[in-house]
């Protein structure tokens, strides 16, 4: 047998023993000793943790395994990430990822601890969510239309609460104004329950955030709802118009919330949580559980898909931050 026909077949062996093995150790997954771990990279209490927490139940009751939730706040996800993308690659360590929010890293910092995408193995969406554009009663405009020309007559004047930098509140905000050719002030906080206060105490003018956070101030007045950046109008604020309506055609900004697991995690395991999250997802109590937040489920028909639509989203949001003036530190 010569050299290279006995590297051949030490390459086939191995091969296929490569193979077995990871056939195995999907086989055997999850085993009762090892709890699934979901990392959330925002506090308890927000949109993120209870996107996690209802999977996270729901897959424990559907595959009669613990799942748990590990919030790791800081770095505008960056303490989450790091710690999954160098987490072992066997299922049990999963990132919780807001496509936007992860897709603008790469835009904000020149050097990252990990890839967003290359670095993690894309499992599924589950959630998408329009925001809502609301401003202080006390501003005179009652339309976006109305707006849009209160902002160009008084450049510089309107100010907006924001999240950070990259974040979906600015990243909202910054696509408005390159849609209608206005500028306003961004006024930064630590998160959008900061932001949103400050706008109902009319510190700031105008602000989009997701629904369930504006929502209560909306209903009771003390915030005005100029339109809802979803294709449809939302059965929460049924008289709200969407952008489109509100003679902005086309313009649609939703943020969408999604599963990845450490990268070069075995396929057969990714199927497995593919799989499963998505049944989690569609369970007609946890669709309500969502629908009640203004959260939709949207699944990725597969892992692939979900990488597509992540690597298109980095670029879409490279966009949105290069035009507005935004460079990586």
């Amino acid at each position: 047998m010569g050299t290279w026909t006995r590297f051949a077949v030490t390459v086939a062996i191995l091969t296929g023993c490569w193979s077995a093995a990871t056939i195995a150790t999907a086989q055997e997954f999850p085993t009762a000793k090892n709890p699934i771990k979901i990392v959330v990279g925002f506090p308890p209490g927000g949109s993120s943790d209870f996107v996690g927490r209802t999977i996270a139940n729901k897959l424990a009751e559907n595959m009669g395994h613990t799942v748990i939730v590990d919030n790791k706040p800081g770095g505008t996800t960056i303490v989450a990430g790091s710690l999954v993308a160098q987490a072992k690659p066997d299922g049990y360590t999963l990132l919780q990822v807001g496509e936007l929010t992860q897709a603008a890293l790469p835009s904000l910092h020149k050097k990252l601890p990990f890839d967003a995408v290359a670095s993690f193995s894309p499992i599924t969406n589950v959630v998408e969510s329009p925001l809502v554009l609301s401003v202080h009663p006390s501003l005179p405009v009652h339309t976006v239309q109305e707006l849009i020309a209160y902002a160009k007559a008084n450049p510089g004047k309107l100010n907006y609460g924001s999240a950070g930098v990259g974040n979906t509140l600015h990243l909202a905000t910054a696509a408005f104004e390159e849609a209608t050719g206005i500028q306003m002030q961004e006024v930064p906080f630590k998160g959008a329950s900061e932001s949103i206060l400050s706008l109902v105490a009319g510190r700031i003018d105008v602000m989009f955030d997701l629904p369930q956070t504006p929502l209560p101030f909306i209903k009771d007045g003390r915030l005005r709802a100029l339109a809802v950046t979803g294709k449809d109008r939302l059965d929460l604020l049924p008289d709200v118009p969407t952008m489109s309506e509100a003679g902005l055609p086309g313009f649609v900004f939703v943020t969408r919330i999604g599963f990845v697991a450490p990268a070069h995690t075995p396929d057969p395991i990714i199927n497995i949580l593919h799989k499963e999250i998505v049944k989690a997802a569609q369970d007609p109590v946890v669709q309500k559980q969502f629908r009640e937040k203004a959260m939709f489920v949207q699944t990725s028909a597969s892992p692939a898909e979900y990488r597509a639509s992540l690597e298109k989203i980095v670029t879409k949001v490279a966009d949105i931050l290069r035009k507005a003036g935004v460079e990586a530190k």
